[in-house]
């Protein structure tokens, strides 16, 4: 085994191996790469005035010395075409007193429920909106709505209930039969919110998988060829059409 001859200079390890620096260990390691670094950023600042940083970082931004358009103040810009001197001047020589929004960084910046605001502020003094929005009553709950216009032909009051109604139309044309334009709400109105399979009324409040919430049954299923359309749909409890089935005769099919 070689003799050692020299000692690590981080942790005083001796070192067999003459082309090396350092013992190896990770603590030296790292004390020999911040060496190295401070020596080379020490050295590239003695040449150019600044330390090394990547190739491809972008250069310092240009400075032009400019006399503010609206306080007559000089200030330091790093574009050619600017006139004034910060946004709150720009906001006060274009708008005055009604600027857009008192942080001079527009509409984007107000609440939600300030945007909305303003917009019902505006339907109803007739002037223009930058956005439209629409009320009426959801044709899947029945609830009365007021919302941003988001196509053609609002007629839900969430996401959720127009999801809904897209998934019985697509269990509809999965089935084979035609979806026609349906109301939850309305069907259950004209039903007097009783279930057509036993006679009962059912819990208007009450939701899946509730025994006794209002659910839509086909009177003539849709594996049976029957149709997606109100005159084939019915009011029942989502316990008597999940026991009901594909039946086409309700209770007296069960009995039978």
């Amino acid at each position: 085994m070689t003799e050692a001859t020299r000692a690590c200079p981080y942790c005083g390890a001796p070192l067999t191996n003459p082309r090396r620096v350092q013992c190896g260990a990770p603590e030296c390691k790292r004390q020999y790469r911040n060496e190295r670094q401070r020596t080379f950023q020490a050295q590239h600042r003695a040449v150019s005035g600044r330390s090394y940083s990547r190739r491809y970082d972008k250069p310092r931004q240009k400075a032009y010395p400019i006399t503010c358009a609206h306080c007559g103040q000089q200030a330091t810009v790093t574009k050619t075409t600017a006139k004034y001197c910060s946004h709150e001047c720009f906001y006060d020589a274009q708008y005055g007193d009604q600027r857009p929004c008192d942080d001079y960084r527009g509409r984007r910046n107000r609440p939600r429920w300030k945007q909305a605001e303003r917009a019902l502020h505006a339907a109803a003094t007739g002037t223009r909106s930058v956005t439209a929005w629409v009320a009426g009553q959801c044709r899947r709950c029945g609830s009365q709505f007021v919302r941003r216009q988001s196509g053609i032909g609002v007629q839900h009051c969430s996401k959720l209930c127009q999801l809904r109604d897209k998934a019985a139309r697509r269990r509809a044309l999965e089935a084979g039969a035609e979806p026609a334009v349906t109301s939850r709400w309305r069907i259950h109105q004209r039903d007097g919110w009783t279930c057509h399979i036993c006679g009962d009324p059912v819990d208007r409040d009450a939701v899946v998988p509730d025994l006794a919430a209002p659910v839509l049954d086909h009177v003539v299923p849709l594996a049976r060829g029957g149709s997606h359309s109100e005159d084939n749909l019915k009011t029942a409890h989502f316990y008597c059409n999940s026991v009901k089935r594909d039946l086409v005769d309700g209770w007296s099919a069960l009995a039978g």
